[in-house]
């Protein structure tokens, strides 16, 4: 028997070379212009592209309105601030951004998270975690770490997001029937409906029910739409009206319900809905964020405000990745993206929103959708529905103080309902691979009957240890086998890197499998190990140490160049432990079920 000998000089760029291989990096055209992408599509930008991106920009400024006022109101801020948090955004990444179909403002996602810190915290606690976040996300975008949000696995994310549904849901039911209270978990929201069961409105109750079915039975119109429009290929101009109608669902439902409360309030002189507290008009005033918390009558200095923020400072960068990766991976259509481009424009847009008190933004997947239905070209696009949040600000911001709030909680619920996935992830992880169950319902529940930042925390770590259980438990190939110029030997085969998880389980079981086969040589095949951290050379060369005042030897076998240095550079010892592969023939396996104790070895 003969194992493959993977042996390879390649061996880590030192920090010095990697460096210099940036440095040149930046004197190179190429790299200003992947910064600056609008530097080269512009060129060739032209009016019938500007015509397309118009009527993007447009139709998502409509869809983008009322879920901007919802998020705010979601996030338990005064409605403005969905307006302040979809400005930067629209105009940061049409400089910095690749991608035509993606755009940066509130989501419903994120501001469902930022409720639980604006009880706490206050407006300018969110506006700093805005900050925050952004400055951890253009640090991972800096040193290339996105792919940290890839451990946040699907299962995980579906518990979340499911989570976050049904606590939304509740609440926002709560809000429909004109009940005002703290709703940041299921036990909350219940508690809070029976408190202020006194303050229950029949007439929010109607009004929300009613604008919750025509949202759903207008967009149940456009799904059929689409699907005829699928079928066909070639949209007649009934259907084009039908699909921007659909789009539009949300903003329809707002300005007729604004027209209802302004109709009542002129012919009975009150409304007989609630209404949100008076939206200030104007432009965001630009001042950076509060560095020091306020928390009762204590005011935290900078290094406590950031103990303070822990737990959101990971959360939240995590979930603002997370909604990026999934919108650009399901619109991409199986081209390449810039991530590193992409995040330091999302790190930019919170780092330079949070200066216009905005709320933390990402992608999201109903603008996304919008803007490809539009037949959007470049991201010139956000430039027009930047427009359009402006506008409101300057000149229609008195008019939404009259948007009902059970009508902002159906615009929320409706959109919210297609996130509930835990039926559909529980029969595929059923099916599949039953063990994802586990973290989903941690998260699920943890979400359910805590609060969101814990799901989340729990969900991956609860993921991570099936992960890294594996990773120390490496399946070893132990044999007693005879080579030709070093005589019977036991042959230890770990199958994969040895690392401070691991190292403890390896070195047990090879002396344990010298103690029950009598060997007096034994040889560690290294094919598969590509790297050792401090911890396991230490335990090996302990190891090392135990056989050699037993009266036996240790070598090791077809170990790569680098680990081989890595290994001798610790002391500078050991040297002439290492031999190539070799030939040789396999005598019998040694199990070690049924043997004795490592203590009784000892």
């Amino acid at each position: 028997m003969e194992l493959y000998d993977f042996k390879s000089d390649e061996r880590p760029l030192k920090a010095r070379e990697w460096l210099k291989g940036k440095g040149h990096s930046l004197s190179t055209k190429k790299f200003w212009l992947r910064r600056f992408p609008i530097v080269g599509w512009l060129q060739s930008y032209t009016l019938s592209i500007a015509s397309h991106d118009l009527l993007a920009g447009v139709t998502v400024g409509l869809v983008e309105l009322p879920k901007c006022l919802a998020a705010a109101i979601l996030a338990g801020l005064p409605p403005q601030y969905g307006l302040y948090s979809s400005l930067i955004g629209y105009f940061v990444y049409p400089l910095l951004g690749t991608c035509k179909f993606l755009n940066f403002g509130p989501t419903l996602v994120i501001s469902m998270l930022m409720s639980t810190y604006t009880d706490k915290y206050g407006p300018d606690g969110v506006v700093l975690i805005a900050f925050l976040a952004g400055v951890m996300i253009t640090i991972l975008a800096l040193l290339q770490l996105a792919p940290l949000v890839e451990f946040i696995s699907y299962p995980v994310t579906s518990g979340f997001m499911s989570a976050g549904v049904i606590t939304i849901v509740l609440g926002q039911l709560v809000a429909m029937v004109g009940i005002k209270g703290s709703t940041v978990n299921v036990i909350k929201a219940i508690e809070t409906f029976i408190i202020g069961i006194d303050q229950f409105n029949m007439w929010d109750l109607v009004m929300g029910l009613v604008c919750a079915v025509i949202l759903l039975g207008i967009w149940h119109l456009g799904e059929i739409t689409e699907k005829a429009i699928n079928r066909t290929k070639e949209p007649t101009g009934r259907q084009l009206f039908l699909r921007y109608f659909s789009m539009a669902r949300n903003a329809i439902v707002l300005i007729a319900s604004i027209v209802f409360v302004v109709i009542m309030i002129t012919t009975t002189g009150q409304s007989p809905v609630g209404t949100p507290e008076q939206i200030e008009e104007g432009f965001p005033p630009i001042r950076p964020p509060t560095f020091q918390l306020q928390i009762g009558d204590e005011t935290l200095s900078f290094a406590q405000t950031l103990s303070e923020l822990s737990a959101p400072l990971f959360v939240v960068p995590l979930i603002l990745l997370l909604e990026f990766v999934s919108v650009a991976k399901s619109f991409a259509g199986g081209k390449t993206i810039d991530t590193t481009q992409e995040l330091l424009a999302l790190g930019l847009t919170n780092i330079l929103g949070s200066f216009v008190q905005s709320i933390p933004v990402s992608a999201s997947f109903v603008r996304s959708a919008v803007n490809v239905a539009s037949g959007v070209k470049t991201p010139i696009s956000n430039l027009y529905t930047g427009g359009i949040m402006l506008a409101v600000l300057g000149v229609l911001a008195q008019y939404l103080s009259y948007i009902p709030t059970s009508t902002l909680a159906a615009v929320i619920i409706t959109s919210l309902l297609p996130l509930f996935k835990i039926p559909q992830v529980t029969m595929a992880c059923f099916r599949s691979s039953k063990r994802d169950l586990i973290p989903m319902y941690t998260t699920f529940f943890v979400g359910l009957f805590v609060n969101l930042t814990f799901a989340i925390l729990f969900g991956v770590l609860v993921d991570l240890v099936f992960i890294l259980y594996p990773t120390a438990r490496p399946k070893l190939i132990i044999k007693s086998c005879k080579f030709p110029d070093i005589g019977e030997a036991l042959l230890v085969v770990p199958d994969k890197n040895l690392s401070y998880s691991n190292i403890e389980f390896t070195k047990q079981h090879i002396i344990k499998s010298a103690g029950v086969t009598k060997s007096d040589m034994i040889v560690v095949d290294g094919s598969f190990v590509h790297v050792l951290d401090t911890t396991s050379i230490k335990a090996l060369k302990e190891t090392v140490g135990f056989f050699q005042s037993s009266q036996k030897k240790i070598l090791f076998m077809s170990w790569r160049n680098h680990v081989r240095d890595q290994f001798v550079n610790f002391d500078d010892n050991h040297s002439d432990l290492f031999i190539p592969s070799v030939s040789f023939t396999d005598k019998y396996d040694v199990h070690l079920e049924d043997q004795n104790s490592l203590q009784d070895i000892y």
